[in-house]
């Protein structure tokens, strides 16, 4: 295995390994990972048959290799090394590691983390809760369609969202809106908008891969919300897409209150794992301390 800059990687070799596995992650194609990171590299085997992105950031000379903004999990493609491998391999260069992945076993300290997902090909209906079935029954007077400027969902994401995240900083929405916008451009993805009278009260992204489509982030006015706008735009887009996807991947959440949401309409939830490994400079621990 080699660790390739970006610059160097063939794209085309690159986004094909994805496609033809049986994984299903959007977050590994290099559009992807084009719009949320700053800087990446790979580790990469001859001929591309087995992959691994490294999103990293490099301060004061310092590399760490990070989870992305937007992205769940990251996946080896292929099986012509192991994370254990890629782990040893990568502290020769990065002295710390932040990354997320379904196996339990990868490093002695991990953090149990939780998302949420649908089988679209069973009768989900079945599954809603009686209050899910109450509020969309209150919903008649919305209306789904569909747009092309992610803006509608930065703005409702900012209004309505954003003070009560921490996580999601300004940057992080312009790579959101980055992101968003690749996809439309290379049908990708999707934005769903709800519609009260003329006025756009809420708005979800979709993500497509393979027999899997993944909400990638939405939002709603808060009268919207009230009136059941955000329960309306998912059960719309479960029946937009059960035809043509297997999986509904609904990012989900370890926040109790946005797990409880997706249980509502049947969601199942599926356990990965963020792991953490680090051997900062003393130093370079003191400065972030200082800023602080």
């Amino acid at each position: 295995m080699k660790l390739v800059s970006r610059n160097n990687i063939d794209v085309k070799k690159w986004d094909n390994a994805i496609a033809k596995s049986s994984i299903e992650n959007v977050f590994l194609y290099a559009w992807y990972l084009d719009s949320v990171c700053k800087e990446w590299s790979a580790l990469i085997t001859e001929n591309y048959k087995t992959i691994l992105p490294i999103p990293f950031t490099k301060k004061l000379g310092v590399k760490q290799f990070i989870q992305a903004p937007f992205t769940r999990e990251y996946d080896i493609i292929g099986n012509e090394f192991s994370w254990k491998e890629a782990i040893g391999f990568l502290s020769k260069s990065f002295k710390s590691s932040h990354f997320r992945n379904s196996a339990s076993n990868l490093l002695p300290i991990r953090q149990n983390r939780c998302h949420q997902w649908l089988d679209l090909k069973s009768d989900f209906e079945k599954n809603y809760s009686n209050n899910a079935k109450r509020i969309l029954k209150k919903t008649k007077k919305f209306k789904l369609d569909k747009a092309i400027n992610p803006k509608i969902v930065i703005d409702l994401f900012s209004k309505n969202v954003a003070h009560k995240v921490d996580s999601v900083s300004k940057q992080d929405l312009v790579s959101l809106k980055k992101l968003m916008t690749s996809a439309l451009t290379l049908n990708k993805g999707e934005l769903l908008i709800v519609k009260e009278k003329d006025e756009i009260v809420a708005a979800g992204f979709f993500l497509f891969d393979k027999k899997r489509v993944t909400y990638l982030k939405g939002a709603s006015t808060e009268d919207a919300k009230k009136n059941g706008a955000m329960y309306f735009l998912i059960n719309e887009a479960m029946h937009l897409y059960k035809n043509k996807f297997n999986t509904f991947d609904l990012g989900g959440s370890d926040i109790a209150k946005v797990a409880e949401f997706y249980h509502k309409f049947g969601a199942a939830d599926r356990v990965y794992f963020d792991y953490s490994i680090s051997d900062l400079p003393f130093w370079f621990k003191a400065l972030k301390r200082l800023k602080r």
